[in-house]
């Protein structure tokens, strides 16, 4: 029960792994990018607060450059436009960067926004650790930000996934969690350059194992209007120890 409560808790980390999409055409013709109420399989989502700014712009060949503790990665691409249901995704060819985890995993990663809330979907993937263990774990849907918040404000949320593996029984998990927003109209610098207009929140993840907790990871996050985010730490404890992982932006293009 321990070895599978460490290979659950080790994918609750986004930052820690090389998401990589499938194969999709760069839009779907479902989309009307012309008609921003229409996003695609037929609906309005509504329900987003008022945005105050665009704080990760989408667009086909957009693309972010970070160092991963203090490691250049390939570029974070938006590769593919996607409707799925109701909903316009944007898909990325990898998510920031590769961490030290030692486990291999193709995972297809989107980003969609609806007014002020920007939500980040990884559909089910597959993995294998190099231990002789490979498995497949369910996709979930997650509110990352909300752009129109005050300071201190908060959000959360929570959704299950279902981890099957070879030769081991199948496992379910669950994960709590909240943001807070810490700073807004805030000026940061990052590998030498200064933004502006940054808003730099929380992320806390709080994950149980077959009604046991296990994992607890927080992120903070900077993100600058009209350019994105352009810095990430993240904090993973569990019984084995800690990690942390800082990812800060090298260069981008926003279309």
């Amino acid at each position: 029960m321990k070895n599978i409560k460490l290979l659950i808790g080790i994918f609750l980390v986004l930052t820690a792994f090389t998401f990589t999409s499938c194969e999709n055409e760069p839009i779907d013709s479902a989309i009307d990018l012309g008609n921003p109420t229409n996003p695609g399989g037929g609906g309005n989502p509504g329900g987003g607060g008022t945005s105050t700014g665009d704080y990760w712009p989408t667009a086909l060949n957009n693309q972010w450059v970070f160092k991963q503790d203090g490691v250049v990665q390939p570029p974070m691409k938006m590769v593919s436009i996607n409707s799925i249901g109701s909903f316009t995704y944007y898909t990325f060819d990898q998510l920031f960067g590769t961490g030290s985890s030692g486990v291999s995993a193709g995972v297809v990663a989107r980003l969609r926004k609806n007014s002020g809330d920007y939500y980040l979907k990884i559909e089910d993937f597959t993995f294998d650790t190099g231990l002789g263990i490979t498995g497949l774990l369910t996709g979930y849907e997650m509110l990352i930000l909300k752009d129109y918040l005050n300071v201190n404000q908060t959000w959360s949320g929570s959704f299950s996934q279902t981890a099957t593996f070879t030769g081991l029984p199948s496992t379910t998990q669950a994960t709590n969690y909240s943001g807070v927003i810490l700073e807004k109209d805030a000026s940061v610098t990052v590998n030498g350059i200064n933004y502006t207009n940054v808003i730099k929140m929380k992320l806390t993840q709080s994950v149980t194992v077959m009604g046991t907790a296990t994992s607890n990871v927080v992120t903070e996050y900077w993100f600058s209007k009209d350019i994105g985010p352009i810095k990430a730490v993240t904090i993973s404890t569990d019984d084995t120890g800690t990690e942390t992982i800082t990812n800060e932006l090298q260069s981008h293009i926003v279309n």
